[in-house]
Protein backbone atom coordinates (compact mmCIF):
# COMPACT_ATOMS: atom_id res chain seq x y z
CA UNK A 1 0.00 0.00 0.00
CA UNK A 2 2.86 2.38 0.88
CA UNK A 3 6.43 2.45 -0.39
CA UNK A 4 8.84 5.17 0.74
CA UNK A 5 12.38 5.11 -0.66
CA UNK A 6 15.29 7.28 0.49
CA UNK A 7 12.95 10.08 1.61
CA UNK A 8 14.63 13.33 2.61
CA UNK A 9 12.78 16.49 3.57
CA UNK A 10 14.65 19.68 4.40
CA UNK A 11 13.10 22.96 5.48
CA UNK A 12 14.79 26.32 5.07
CA UNK A 13 15.09 28.15 8.36
CA UNK A 14 13.52 31.61 7.87
CA UNK A 15 16.00 34.47 7.91
CA UNK A 16 19.02 32.28 7.16
CA UNK A 17 20.53 30.01 4.54
CA UNK A 18 20.51 27.12 7.00
CA UNK A 19 18.32 24.09 6.50
CA UNK A 20 16.65 21.78 8.98
CA UNK A 21 16.48 18.11 7.99
CA UNK A 22 13.10 16.80 9.16
CA UNK A 23 13.33 13.38 7.45
CA UNK A 24 16.69 11.79 6.68
CA UNK A 25 16.78 8.91 4.20
CA UNK A 26 13.63 7.09 5.31
CA UNK A 27 12.84 3.73 3.71
CA UNK A 28 9.53 2.15 4.61
CA UNK A 29 7.20 -0.41 3.06
CA UNK A 30 3.73 -1.08 4.42
CA UNK A 31 1.77 -3.94 2.92
CA UNK A 32 -1.96 -3.90 2.27
CA UNK A 33 -4.19 -4.98 5.17
CA UNK A 34 -1.55 -3.88 7.71
CA UNK A 35 -1.87 -1.60 10.71
CA UNK A 36 1.24 0.46 11.24
CA UNK A 37 2.20 3.19 13.67
CA UNK A 38 4.88 5.83 13.35
CA UNK A 39 6.23 6.45 16.83
CA UNK A 40 8.82 8.96 17.94
CA UNK A 41 9.34 12.15 19.88
CA UNK A 42 8.00 15.53 18.81
CA UNK A 43 9.96 16.88 15.87
CA UNK A 44 11.14 13.49 14.63
CA UNK A 45 9.46 13.84 11.21
CA UNK A 46 6.32 11.70 11.58
CA UNK A 47 3.83 14.32 10.39
CA UNK A 48 6.26 15.59 7.76
CA UNK A 49 6.55 12.06 6.35
CA UNK A 50 2.77 11.78 6.18
CA UNK A 51 2.46 15.18 4.47
CA UNK A 52 5.06 14.24 1.84
CA UNK A 53 3.36 10.87 1.32
CA UNK A 54 0.06 12.65 0.72
CA UNK A 55 1.52 15.23 -1.66
CA UNK A 56 0.96 18.11 0.76
CA UNK A 57 4.72 18.76 0.90
CA UNK A 58 7.33 18.11 -1.78
CA UNK A 59 10.21 15.81 -0.91
CA UNK A 60 13.73 17.21 -1.07
CA UNK A 61 14.87 13.80 -2.32
CA UNK A 62 13.54 10.27 -2.61
CA UNK A 63 10.07 9.13 -3.55
CA UNK A 64 6.81 7.86 -2.12
CA UNK A 65 4.23 5.57 -3.68
CA UNK A 66 0.64 4.74 -2.80
CA UNK A 67 -0.58 1.47 -4.30
CA UNK A 68 2.32 1.51 -6.79
CA UNK A 69 1.70 5.06 -8.05
CA UNK A 70 3.84 8.08 -7.21
CA UNK A 71 2.18 10.04 -4.43
CA UNK A 72 2.88 13.21 -6.41
CA UNK A 73 0.17 11.99 -8.78
CA UNK A 74 -3.25 13.08 -7.46
CA UNK A 75 -4.84 9.85 -8.71
CA UNK A 76 -2.73 7.91 -6.17
CA UNK A 77 -4.45 9.70 -3.31
CA UNK A 78 -8.08 9.10 -4.34
CA UNK A 79 -8.15 5.84 -2.32
CA UNK A 80 -6.81 7.46 0.86
CA UNK A 81 -8.71 8.81 3.86
CA UNK A 82 -6.73 11.28 5.97
CA UNK A 83 -7.22 12.80 9.40
CA UNK A 84 -4.62 15.52 10.04
CA UNK A 85 -3.24 16.11 13.52
CA UNK A 86 -5.19 19.37 13.85
CA UNK A 87 -8.22 19.23 11.55
CA UNK A 88 -9.80 22.53 10.61
CA UNK A 89 -13.31 22.65 9.22
CA UNK A 90 -15.67 25.41 8.18
CA UNK A 91 -17.34 26.38 11.46
CA UNK A 92 -20.67 27.31 9.85
CA UNK A 93 -21.31 23.78 8.53
CA UNK A 94 -23.14 21.19 10.58
CA UNK A 95 -21.45 17.82 11.07
CA UNK A 96 -23.85 16.31 8.56
CA UNK A 97 -23.17 19.07 5.99
CA UNK A 98 -19.44 18.62 6.47
CA UNK A 99 -19.72 14.91 5.71
CA UNK A 100 -21.94 15.64 2.70
CA UNK A 101 -19.32 18.09 1.40
CA UNK A 102 -16.41 15.67 1.81
CA UNK A 103 -18.51 12.84 0.41
CA UNK A 104 -19.21 14.94 -2.68
CA UNK A 105 -15.50 15.79 -3.04
CA UNK A 106 -14.58 12.12 -2.85
CA UNK A 107 -17.14 11.03 -5.43
CA UNK A 108 -19.67 9.49 -3.04
CA UNK A 109 -22.95 9.04 -4.90
CA UNK A 110 -25.84 11.06 -3.47
CA UNK A 111 -28.10 8.01 -3.44
CA UNK A 112 -26.27 6.28 -0.60
CA UNK A 113 -24.76 9.36 1.02
CA UNK A 114 -27.36 9.89 3.75
CA UNK A 115 -27.14 6.26 4.91
CA UNK A 116 -23.33 6.44 4.94
CA UNK A 117 -23.40 9.73 6.89
CA UNK A 118 -25.85 8.34 9.46
CA UNK A 119 -23.67 5.23 9.84
CA UNK A 120 -20.51 7.29 10.38
CA UNK A 121 -22.11 9.76 12.80
CA UNK A 122 -23.23 6.80 14.87
CA UNK A 123 -19.86 5.06 14.58
CA UNK A 124 -17.99 8.11 15.95
CA UNK A 125 -20.62 8.85 18.62
CA UNK A 126 -21.95 12.07 17.10
CA UNK A 127 -25.42 10.95 16.02
CA UNK A 128 -26.99 13.52 18.39
CA UNK A 129 -24.65 16.31 17.21
CA UNK A 130 -24.84 15.82 13.45
CA UNK A 131 -27.19 18.76 12.97
CA UNK A 132 -25.17 21.12 15.17
CA UNK A 133 -22.66 23.55 13.68
CA UNK A 134 -19.09 22.30 13.78
CA UNK A 135 -18.11 25.62 15.40
CA UNK A 136 -19.91 24.47 18.56
CA UNK A 137 -17.99 21.17 18.76
CA UNK A 138 -15.39 20.47 21.45
CA UNK A 139 -11.86 19.49 20.41
CA UNK A 140 -12.68 15.83 20.92
CA UNK A 141 -15.84 16.13 18.83
CA UNK A 142 -13.79 17.78 16.06
CA UNK A 143 -11.41 14.80 16.11
CA UNK A 144 -14.36 12.43 15.86
CA UNK A 145 -16.04 14.29 12.97
CA UNK A 146 -12.59 14.36 11.37
CA UNK A 147 -12.40 10.59 11.63
CA UNK A 148 -15.84 10.31 10.02
CA UNK A 149 -14.63 12.66 7.26
CA UNK A 150 -11.59 10.42 6.66
CA UNK A 151 -13.85 7.36 6.40
CA UNK A 152 -16.63 8.89 4.25
CA UNK A 153 -15.46 7.39 0.94
CA UNK A 154 -14.64 3.96 2.45
CA UNK A 155 -10.92 4.38 1.61
CA UNK A 156 -8.51 1.53 0.90
CA UNK A 157 -5.91 3.29 3.05
CA UNK A 158 -6.60 5.30 6.20
CA UNK A 159 -3.93 7.66 7.54
CA UNK A 160 -4.50 9.14 10.98
CA UNK A 161 -2.09 11.72 12.38
CA UNK A 162 -2.47 11.98 16.17
CA UNK A 163 -6.07 10.66 16.05
CA UNK A 164 -6.63 10.62 19.81
CA UNK A 165 -5.52 14.22 20.48
CA UNK A 166 -8.25 15.88 22.53
CA UNK A 167 -10.48 12.81 22.64
CA UNK A 168 -11.63 11.68 26.09
CA UNK A 169 -10.99 8.04 27.10
CA UNK A 170 -14.55 6.93 26.27
CA UNK A 171 -14.45 8.71 22.91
Amino acid sequence: AIAIKDLIKDFRIPGSDARLRAVDGLNLTIEREAIYGLLGPNGSGKSTTIKVLLGLLKASAGNCELFGTSSENASARIRVGYLPEAPYFQRFLTGRELLEYFGCLSGLKRAGANDRIDELLERVGLEDAGDRRVGSYSKGMLQRIGLAQALIADPDLLILDEPTAGVDPIG
